[in-house]
C-alpha cells in the first residue's frame, strides 16, 4: 500500500488498525482456523502421493480404502472448520462496519453549520453507505482472503521444495514477472477506483437534490432535461467503472497466463524428472495438486489488490469528514459536569460586543471588508423583548444564529450573563434556548414526535400548553390521528402555517430562558400572528424574546427594536422612537402598511 504522504497521515495500513484494533483477539482465532484449515487442505495432496506410492508397491485394497477414509475425513474437517473461520471473520467486518457507521454519523453529528454549508447531503450520504460498504469488503473478504493466500503461499512454496528444489524454482521463475506487473496495474486501480467513488457520490447528490426537489421538478415541466442529467451523470459513471475493469481485467489475464504457463511447465519438466527416475509418480501428482492450489490464489490476487485499493479510497473519502474539526463543541463538552436534562438554564442579560463574522473564516481571521455582521454592539436585557428588522440579507438570522452557537463565535463578543458563551457548554446554551429558525423543517415522523423533539420526556400537560400557544389544536382535529398523524418528509403533508405552528410548538415545550422567532410566524394570517403573541407573552414573562418579523403589526408593542442594514445596526428604540426619527424604520414601516392598504381585498 501507500507510504505516510507528504502532509503527515499516517500510512494507510495503519489507518485501518485503527478500527480493526478492539476485534484483534477475533482475528486472531480467524487466523488460527485459516491456518488450521489450510493444514487439512494440503494435508488431502500428501495422502494423496502416499496412496498413489503404494499403489506402486502393490499394496493391499484395505490400505487404499483407509487411505480414501482418511481422505474424506480430512475433507469433512476441513469444510467445517473452514466455515467456522469464514463465521470468524466475516463476522468481525460487520463489527468494524457497525463502529465507523457509528462513528461517522456521530461526527456528523457534532459538525458545525459550515461543514454542511460547503458539502452536499449526496455525497455525505455516498460516503456514509457505499465507502463504508467496501471498507467492509476490505475487513472481511479482502482480509480473509488476504491471510489465506499468504498461508497457502508459504505452505505450498515449503511443501514444493521438500518435494523437488529445482522444479519448484523452475515452475515459480515467472512470478517476479508477476509481482512487477501486479504492481504497476495496482496504482492505476487506485485512481481509477477513487473516481468511480467520487462520481458515484455525484449520482447519489443528483438523485436526492431531485427526490427532495421533485415538486419543483414537475411545477416547471423539467422531468424530460433531468431525466437526460441523470443518465449521462451514469454514463460516466459507467465509463469510469469500466475504465477501472479494463485494469483489472489486465491484472487477472497476467496472473491467468503466469499460471497456465507455471503449469505448462512442469508438467513437461516434472514428467521428465518422472521417466528419469528423479520424482516418483506420487511425487509428481502431489506437486501438481499443490501447484493447483496456488491457481485460485495466485487469480484472486488481483481482486484482493483491487479490494485494498478501493478500501484505501473509501478510507481517504471517510476520513475527510473525520478529520474535519468541529466548529462547535459536541452537545456534552468534555468535562460538563451535568447532562443536559439537569443542567442549570441559562440566563441573565445578553451582551454583544463589537461582533463582526464572515461565513467560513476562521472567528481570528475576519476580514472587516466582507463581513456579515460588523461591529454589533447590543444589550438584550433578561425578561425583554427585541424586534430585529431590516431588509432581506441585512443580517438578522445570522445574528441569532450566532446567539445559538450554530456558527463559531468570535471570543469575548457574546456574553450571556457575564459569560462569554464560549465558555458555556453548548448542551446547556441549548436546553436553555427555544429557536423557530424560518424555514420549518419536520421530521417525518408523528405531529406528537416533532413536538417532543427536544424534549422527549415532556409530561402531557406541557404538550398542551404548547399546542395552545402555538395555536394548533385546531388543525390537530382535522388531522387524520391527531397528535399521532405522520406528516410527510419534511412535513410537506402540512401547510406553511401548520409546520410554524409546530416548529414554534416544538421550541416552547422546553421552557426556554430565550426564545428565537426568526421571521417564524409568515405563514400565519394577522390575527393568528397576534394571538400567538399574546400567548407568548404569558408563557415568556421575565423571560427573553427575540422576534425577526416584516409586519408592522407584531413590531409595535416590542420593549426595543433594532433597525439592521448591511450587517451593521442602523437604528435602535422603542416603536415610537423610531417613527419619530423618521429614519430607515419608520419608512420600512410606512411602505409596510401602504403596501397591505393596497393589497388585495
Amino acid at each position: 500500500m501507500r507510504r505516510a504522504d507528504r502532509d503527515g497521515t499516517p500510512p494507510v495500513m495503519a489507518r485501518f488498525w485503527v478500527f480493526a484494533r478492539p476485534y484483534l483477539p477475533t482475528y486472531m482465532v480467524g487466523l488460527l482456523l485459516l491456518l488450521l484449515t489450510n493444514g487439512l487442505s494440503l494435508w488431502i495432496p500428501w495422502l494423496l502421493r502416499d496412496a498413489i506410492d503404494a499403489i506402486e508397491a502393490g499394496t493391499e485394497l484395505r490400505v487404499l480404502a483407509g487411505f480414501a477414509g482418511a481422505m474424506i475425513g480430512v475433507a469433512l474437517l476441513q469444510g467445517i472448520v473452514r466455515t467456522l473461520s469464514r463465521l470468524t471473520i466475516l463476522g468481525n467486518a460487520r463489527r468494524v462496519a457497525y463502529d465507523i457507521r457509528n462513528r461517522f454519523f456521530e461526527h456528523l453529528q457534532r459538525l458545525g453549520a459550515n461543514f454542511y454549508d460547503t458539502h452536499r447531503t449526496g455525497d455525505i450520504m455516498s460516503r456514509g453507505v457505499n465507502d463504508i460498504r467496501l471498507l467492509q469488503s476490505f475487513y472481511g473478504p479482502g482480509v480473509l482472503n488476504f491471510l489465506n493466500t499468504v498461508i497457502i503461499y508459504v505452505a505450498t512454496l515449503a511443501l514444493l521444495l521438500s518435494i523437488d528444489v529445482q522444479l519448484t524454482l523452475i515452475s515459480l521463475a515467472l512470478y517476479p514477472v508477476l509481482l512487477l506487473g501486479v504492481n504497476l496495474l495496482s496504482r492505476r486501480v487506485y485512481g481509477r477506483s477513487l473516481a468511480v467513488q467520487e462520481q458515484l457520490a455525484t449520482i447519489s447528490n443528483r438523485a436526492q437534490e431531485n427526490i427532495s426537489g421533485i415538486q419543483q421538478v414537475k411545477t416547471y415541466v423539467q422531468e424530460e432535461r433531468e431525466i437526460s442529467d441523470f443518465r449521462e451523470l451514469c454514463a460516466e459513471f459507467r465509463r469510469r467503472n469500466l475504465a477501472m475493469a479494463s485494469v483489472r481485467g489486465g491484472m487477472v489475464s497476467l496472473i491467468g497466463i503466469v499460471s497456465g504457463v507455471g503449469t505448462l511447465v512442469v508438467l513437461f519438466v516434472g514428467g521428465r524428472f518422472v521417466i528419469e527416475g528423479r520424482l516418483t509418480f506420487g511425487d509428481f501428482v502431489a506437486f501438481n495438486a499443490y501447484l493447483g492450489l496456488l491457481a485460485w490464489p495466485t487469480v484472486a490476487m488481483g481482486w484482493i489488490i483491487n479490494v485494498f485499493q478501493r478500501g484505501a479510497g473509501a478510507m481517504d473519502r471517510l476520513e475527510e469528514v473525520l478529520d474535519q474539526e468541529p466548529d462547535v463543541p459536541a452537545a456534552l463538552d468534555e468535562g460538563s459536569e451535568e447532562a443536559p436534562e439537569r443542567a442549570e438554564p441559562v440566563d441573565g442579560d445578553i451582551e454583544i460586543r463589537g461582533l463582526t463574522f464572515v461565513y467560513g473564516a476562521r472567528t481570528e481571521e475576519v476580514d472587516p471588508r466582507v463581513a456579515t455582521l460588523r461591529d454589533i454592539d447590543l444589550t438584550i436585557p433578561r425578561g425583554s423583548r427585541l424586534a430585529l428588522v431590516g431588509p432581506v440579507g441585512s443580517g438578522k438570522s445570522t445574528l441569532v444564529n450566532l446567539l445559538a452557537r450554530v456558527y463559531p463565535v468570535p471570543r469575548g463578543t457574546i456574553l450571556i450573563g457575564g459569560v462569554d458563551i464560549n465558555d458555556i457548554p453548548v448542551s446547556r446554551l441549548r436546553t436553555s434556548l427555544g429557536y423557530v429558525p424560518q424555514e420549518a423543517f419536520l421530521f417525518s415522523r408523528s405531529v406528537k414526535e416533532n413536538i417532543l423533539f427536544g424534549q422527549p420526556d415532556a409530561s402531557d400537560d406541557e404538550i398542551e400548553r404548547a399546542i395552545d400557544v402555538s395555536r394548533l389544536a385546531g388543525d390537530l382535529e382535522s388531522f387524520p390521528e391527531g397528535l399521532e398523524t405522520i406528516v410527510g418528509e419534511r412535513g410537506f403533508t402540512l401547510s406553511g402555517g401548520q409546520r410554524q405552528r409546530a416548529t414554534l410548538a416544538r421550541a416552547v415545550v422546553g421552557d426556554p430562558r430565550i426564545l428565537i422567532l426568526d421571521d417564524s410566524l409568515s405563514s400565519v394570517d394577522a390575527d393568528t400572528e397576534r394571538a400567538i403573541l399574546t400567548e407568548l407573552d404569558v408563557v415568556m414573562r421575565d423571560r427573553t424574546t427575540i422576534f425577526i418579523s416584516h409586519r408592522p403589526s407584531a413590531l409595535a408593542d416590542m420593549d426595543r427594536i433594532v433597525f439592521v442594514e448591511r450587517g451593521r445596526i442602523v437604528e435602535s428604540g422603542t416603536h415610537d422612537e423610531l417613527m419619530s426619527k423618521e429614519g430607515a424604520y419608520a419608512r420600512l414601516f410606512h411602505r409596510q402598511m401602504l403596501e397591505r392598504d393596497l393589497g388585495p381585498s
